[in-house]
């Protein structure tokens, strides 16, 4: 019998920092009113999923939790949290809007980083290759304790990407070539044959269809 396992991923809503544009990182920062909103649109639409997830799992950081939260208590189902989704820590550059960051003195290693951000990383932030060991770290675990069912990871722009690269067989270096826009839906589905993963591949990427 061919089995489905749908992992779907959430991008957290808004917040503030999002909309002034500031590198958030790992601060911790929460939902403004326009994201309790959009993850409140997010948990309607995973509830009317003909295969909705029956288990939820959400960085730990406010914005992910909030949003997490909202779906978990629409779909009645317990929330888990761990720091090994968190957003990839960005260093120095963390508060700082693109102009702020310019005005340090960081213009040159700003354009460098937006045209690859894997090679060009802000002073004293997380590589991503360390960003990438911790997420699959964490996506094993949560497949160890959950062999079967379908779940949801709630998480950030910058750490979720991971997981897609890794769907894809793509390598981290591929950073750029991926856009998670606040409280979007993307899905990997895993197809098994006895057991046995037949298939892996991602089926839905950056759907904001349920925000209007």
């Amino acid at each position: 019998m061919l089995l489905t396992r749908h992992i779907y991923l959430i991008r957290h809503g808004i917040t503030d920092w999002n909309r002034d544009s500031r590198m958030q990182g790992q601060t911790d920062i929460p939902l403004n009113a326009e994201g309790m909103e959009q993850a409140r649109r997010m948990a309607e639409r995973l509830a009317n999923l003909s295969a909705p997830p029956q288990v939820v799992i959400s960085s730990d950081l406010s914005r992910a939790r909030q949003t997490a939260e909202i779906v978990a208590q629409r779909l009645n189902l317990c929330l888990e949290t761990t720091p090994l989704l968190r957003e990839t820590n960005l260093g120095d550059w963390e508060g700082l809007t693109h102009n702020e960051i310019i005005e340090r003195g960081d213009a040159e290693l700003f354009e460098r980083y937006q045209e690859n951000s894997f090679l060009n990383r802000p002073p004293n932030a997380e590589t991503l290759e360390s960003a990438w060991g911790r997420m699959t770290t964490a996506l094993t675990q949560i497949k160890e304790r959950y062999p079967s069912e379908s779940f949801a990871i709630v998480g950030h722009g910058g750490s979720l990407r991971v997981l897609l690269y890794d769907a894809l067989g793509a390598p981290v270096s591929s950073v750029n070539r991926i856009w998670l826009s606040n409280a979007s839906l993307s899905t990997i589905e895993e197809r098994f044959r006895e057991g046995k993963e037949i298939r892996r591949g991602v089926s839905l990427l950056n759907d904001t269809g349920h925000l209007g």
